[in-house]
């Protein structure tokens, strides 16, 4: 639901055409301890600039710098159509390295240094510990990329919204697929960490009663050596195994999977696989052919993702991926809040966020906010790799509707 105003003020564009004026992206270079919180409050009330940090993996990440671009993407253009209320977005990037102490140092320097008190940012394990932060010194955090069941529900998510779907929803989908194909005896391998074991956790619950759960295995995605755990996957010989992890080691476990004889198995994996990084390998891609097939979270093709997917291919030379346009639309969606609230004061934003949450169209489809400020619609695809002229490709099986939390259909 867009009012016509934010079209008036570039805050959702129609056309979304990029011109070369770049983005100013903010750096700091060093922490001073010290630095009075109050005083950096008054510095960010200047006229003539609102000030957002961003908090993503730049680094150890296939999927955290597109989501870094796609943001300055949305400051970019808001900034070039007068801003909000006439006022410019300053823009602080910083880099949390997929580690959680590390967001957690660089969330602090933000607002208590530079004065920050609206953020984008945190994954699954930054967020349990950025969350309640932003709880305690009353700053606004918009998620885009974290997933994690763990946080619905939690007590410091009043100033905490989040523009991606809880992977409640997503392991009921990969369970079920398994549960459609017919396996009775299924493996689990996935990341040791909150991402990793809470997505796990209700696939294993969805599995209960319906397939016999052989293992649940956890592995370090450091390790970069994972024999060990796939050797004990084929002793059990199990008829399908379902991997939850990120890009760089599922790249690994499907060689070494290969090398060990589990390409005779049916492979259920999650969305960190479907990244063009592993296709470019080989054999990889020629295991996942045989092998696998996934889930993502995704979009319809409204003229709102084309448009974004245009713009961001322009100004980047290359497409974005997943998350990115959750990224995207939780920056466009702040601005529109703050474009109501006229204010920067994080309590009147949360409340704009609240009435533009719901049923707002944006890149990445139509997001409508929760009584716990969780993302309740999405959409996602089935996918699996094909061949074709000799180059291997992502193909959508399917589109699969969720409205309001509840999976509701699906459309091949």
């Amino acid at each position: 639901m867009v009012n016509n105003i934010f079209l008036r003020r570039g805050l959702v564009k129609k056309g979304m055409k990029v011109v070369g004026l770049l983005l100013a992206v903010v750096l700091s270079l060093s922490w001073l301890t010290g630095c009075g919180l109050n005083s950096a409050k008054e510095a960010n009330n200047r006229k003539g600039e609102i000030k957002i940090g961003c908090v993503l993996p730049l680094t150890n990440s296939n999927l955290g710098p597109k989501a870094a671009q796609a943001v300055q993407l949305a400051v970019e253009e808001i900034n070039q159509t007068g801003g909000i209320n006439g006022k410019k977005i300053k823009l602080y990037l910083e880099d949390d390295r997929m580690d959680a102490a590390a967001s957690l140092q660089a969330t602090k320097k933000l607002v208590e240094l530079n004065g920050v008190k609206l953020l984008i940012g945190g994954t699954d394990a930054a967020s349990m510990v950025v969350g309640p932060y932003a709880a305690e010194k009353k700053v606004l955090l918009m998620v885009p990329m974290s997933t994690s069941p763990r946080m619905t529900g939690q007590k410091w998510r009043e100033y905490v919204f989040r523009t991606c779907p809880s992977d409640a929803l997503q392991g009921k989908l990969m369970a079920q697929l398994a549960i459609n194909e017919g396996y009775k005896k299924i493996a689990l391998m996935v990341l040791d960490n909150v991402y990793g074991v809470s997505y796990g956790e209700v696939i294993k619950e969805t599995l209960t009663g319906k397939a016999e759960v052989l293992a649940f295995i956890k592995y370090d995605p450091k390790s970069m050596d994972y024999r060990t755990e796939l050797t004990r996957l084929k002793n059990l010989n199990p008829e399908a195994i379902i991997q939850i992890g990120h890009g760089p080691e599922s790249e690994v476990i499907y060689q070494q999977a290969d090398e060990l004889g589990l390409d005779n198995i049916r492979w259920i994996v999650g969305e960190c696989a479907a990244v063009p990084a592993l296709l470019a390998n080989p054999g990889v891609a020629a295991f996942m052919q045989k092998t696998a097939v996934g889930t993502r979270a995704t979009a319809p093709d409204t003229k709102a993702r084309e448009d974004f997917i245009s713009a961001y291919t322009k100004k980047f030379k290359t497409p974005p991926l997943i998350y990115s346009d959750k990224a995207y639309d939780a920056l466009k969606m702040l601005a529109l809040a703050l474009e109501k609230a006229k204010d920067d004061d994080p309590q009147k934003v949360s409340q704009a966020l609240k009435e533009v949450g719901q049923n707002y169209e944006g890149a990445s489809g139509i997001i409508s906010f929760d009584q716990s400020n969780d993302c309740v619609n999405s959409f996602y695809e089935v996918w699996r790799v094909v061949k074709e002229a000799q180059e291997y490709k992502f193909e959508r099986v399917k589109l699969v509707t969720v409205k309001q939390g509840k999976i509701m259909g699906k459309k091949d």
